[in-house]
């Protein structure tokens, strides 16, 4: 039998085992071949090199999924929902997004959008790997500091990413 712990880091990075499995599986092919079928799998290593270096970064974001509540995202919409409270924000409306320390529990990433009530999702939520997606999607944010932070646990709040605006003069 496969130790719970093992079993569970091999599932995290299923990704990009897989990755690296075929990268092995183009690297092979590439020295075996000659021409263009040669420099093809050359280009496939590439492709999965850079597939296995964003899986990696995916696995460094996810979380056990055992806190509270549920997270959503569809339609361009994050949803956090608990038995007593949750929220939505549309993703094209952020403004910020602000990493929350926590001083017990878990931290949590507070989404804010102008006209509405900052949405306070918990690291350990349930899907909240969901998150990674939405972030990387914003323009502008460093995803090695964000990861960074996540590791790091930081005393403050620290501000993630916020958008850029325009100032008339």
């Amino acid at each position: 039998m496969i130790r719970t712990e093992v079993r569970a880091a091999a599932w995290r990075l299923r990704e990009v085992i897989l990755a690296v499995g075929f990268m092995i599986l183009f690297a092979w092919w590439a020295m075996a071949s000659f021409g263009f079928i040669r420099w093809l799998a050359f280009g496939l290593v590439a492709i999965c090199v850079i597939i296995a270096f964003a899986a990696f970064q995916r696995a460094r974001f996810a979380s056990h999924g055992q806190g509270v509540g549920v997270v959503e995202v569809d339609e361009g919409v994050v949803s956090y929902l608990t038995a007593y409270t949750g929220g939505q924000v549309e993703i094209e409306a952020l403004t910020s997004v602000i990493l929350i320390p926590a001083h017990r529990g878990a931290a949590h990433w507070q989404l804010e959008a102008p006209g509405q009530i900052p949405l306070n999702i918990p690291l350990d939520a349930v899907d909240a790997e969901k998150l990674f997606d939405v972030f990387v999607s914003l323009d502008g944010i460093e995803t090695e500091r964000m990861l960074r932070q996540i590791k790091e646990t930081p005393k403050s709040p620290v501000v993630i990413w916020r958008k850029r605006t325009l100032a008339l003069h």
